[in-house]
Order: C-alpha cells, then sequence, then structure tokens
C-alpha cells in the first residue's frame, strides 16, 4: 500500500498533467487529486528522498518552467530550460537549441534569464486579460454559448484571474499561459506573443466551471 502510494504521488497524471517525451503539459483529462495536497506531499517526499536514495537527494530546480514548450526564435528553434548553480543558488534559464547543437554563433539569442522572461510574458497576460476588447470578445462568445451565464459573471471570472494570479500554484499558472498563449518568438529587440484565438473564451469557461463546482460543494 505504502509502495501504491508513492508512486501515485509521483505521477503528474493524477493532478491533470500529461507526460510525452520527458515534457509535461495540461492534460485533456480531469485531476483527480487536489494540487495543494499533491504540493504538499512533494515537499514531503523530496525530504524523504534523501534517506530513500542513500543520502543523496536528486537535483531539482526551485521553480518550474512555466513557458516550456512556447518559446521559440525566429527561425523556429525552440528554447529548451536549464540550470546552473553556484554553491546553495541556483540560476535558472531557457536555451535556444542551435546554441546547445551548433555553438553560440549559430543563433541570435543564446539564452536568456527564466524569470526576466516569465516575468515579462505574465505582464503581457495581466494586460490581455484587462483589454477591454479582448474582454468583450469572449464575454460575447460565452453568452451565446452559454446564454444562462450573465455578462457580470463572466467579467467577474476573468478578473479574478488577474488578481490572485500571484497565488496560484505554478502548475495552475502554467495551465493558463498553456490555454491562452500560442507561441512566443524571442528577438533580440524583444519578443511577440500568438495568442490562441479561443484561448479567452476556453479559460472563461474553465473559470465559471470552477467556480460553480466550488459553489455547489
Amino acid at each position: 500500500t505504502i509502495v501504491f502510494v508513492y508512486k501515485l504521488f509521483k505521477n503528474p497524471v493524477y493532478i491533470g498533467i500529461a507526460a510525452y517525451k520527458g515534457n509535461q503539459y495540461p492534460g485533456e483529462h480531469q485531476a483527480i487529486i487536489d494540487q495543494g495536497l499533491w504540493d504538499t506531499v512533494q515537499e514531503l517526499l523530496r525530504a524523504g528522498d534523501k534517506h530513500i536514495k542513500g543520502g543523496i537527494a536528486p537535483r531539482k530546480t526551485k521553480a518550474p518552467s512555466i513557458l516550456r514548450g512556447l518559446l521559440f526564435s525566429p527561425e523556429g528553434r525552440a528554447f529548451t530550460p536549464g540550470w546552473t548553480s553556484k554553491g546553495a543558488k541556483q540560476y535558472r534559464y531557457y536555451i535556444n537549441t542551435d546554441a546547445i547543437k551548433l555553438g553560440k554563433e549559430a543563433c541570435e539569442v543564446q539564452r536568456i534569464p527564466a524569470g526576466e522572461i516569465e516575468g515579462v510574458v505574465v505582464e503581457k497576460i495581466r494586460s490581455f486579460l484587462r483589454s477591454p476588447e479582448v474582454l468583450s470578445q469572449a464575454v460575447k462568445e460565452i453568452t451565446i454559448t452559454r446564454p444562462d451565464i450573465s455578462e457580470e459573471e463572466s467579467i467577474s471570472a476573468l478578473q479574478n484571474i488577474e488578481q490572485v494570479w500571484d497565488h496560484l500554484f505554478p502548475a495552475e499558472q502554467a495551465r493558463i499561459i498553456q490555454v491562452l498563449i500560442e507561441r512566443i518568438t524571442i528577438r533580440k529587440d524583444g519578443i511577440s506573443i500568438k495568442w490562441h484565438a479561443k484561448g479567452m473564451p476556453k479559460l472563461l469557461r474553465e473559470s465559471i466551471t470552477q467556480t460553480q463546482y466550488r459553489d455547489w460543494e
């Protein structure tokens, strides 16, 4: 039984995450383990791993790479997460795969600090969620497909996401980013974001459904 529980909390599929070729993505299936419980158990498992594996704890990044799979160069080369450690301090970044395979001279931007690019993207998302034009279109689509939902409910649901963003678990932030953003292009002079055409209405539907579910509990 203990082994089963250990394996259960090592498999992110139970919190709605799908794994493919070593990468993790928001899955289409419903999570069956609460995110808060999952994160608490992960902390306990990390502490226990040190004793379970002969006193050597596996190296882990201190924060997840919430933009995994979304960053590309203008030539279409993906940026992959990486990190380096100096003593107890860890530095996260995203590195162009061309820089890994062909050398630094092969790409305009070799790597970018993870915190820096993630901060920029999050601010873009906050602005996107506050945009009157985007909000109006999303609300319009929802009221057509879900006439039982009022405009006030829709607007409140989206505003709530922006307001509580800093309190969301990283996995939930990553899921929202994946819903809204199709691709981020990294250039020397900045970034450009390609938004999912139906991302905002989808996020709105999910947010309202979650709110209604909590109200029913």
